[in-house]
């Protein structure tokens, strides 16, 4: 919960207070308290470039490192988190939900072909080749 967030709306900001408490203050999908302001990510189930709003149904609040999770596509980023939040098959299920609904390939373990040659623009690994 970055703040502030002067270039979104109002339900927005309203949403992530609520959300917060829905929550207990614990991420989507680790479950693990957050610590502080700086590690609390909105994320958008259906982002906003593919149609998504700021409505409460549309977003959930994440860690960092999952939310970019989330938005990665490069393999090696993707492993580098994985092996960094040491995701259980519970959390792993609740973050291939949201990477699907954000257009995004389920990661399979099982398999290390993990790239997607779309993106949105939201993880590191984009900002660096920019």
């Amino acid at each position: 919960m970055r703040a502030p967030t002067y270039s979104r709306s109002t339900e927005y900001a309203d949403n992530r207070i609520s959300l917060f408490s829905a929550q207990w203050g614990k991420c989507a999908v680790t479950g693990k308290k957050f610590q502080c302001i700086s590690e609390i990510h909105c994320h958008h189930k259906k982002p906003k470039g593919i149609g998504g709003r700021d409505k409460y149904e549309n977003l959930v609040l994440v860690l960092a490192p999952v939310h970019e999770l989330i938005h990665a596509i490069d393999e090696d980023t993707i492993r580098s988190y994985l092996t960094a939040l040491k995701l259980d098959t519970s959390q792993l299920t609740k973050l291939n939900k949201l990477r699907t609904l954000a257009k995004r390939k389920p990661i399979d373990l099982e398999k290390p072909n993990l790239t997607n040659n779309s993106h949105n623009g939201m993880t590191k690994e984009t900002k660096k080749s920019v």
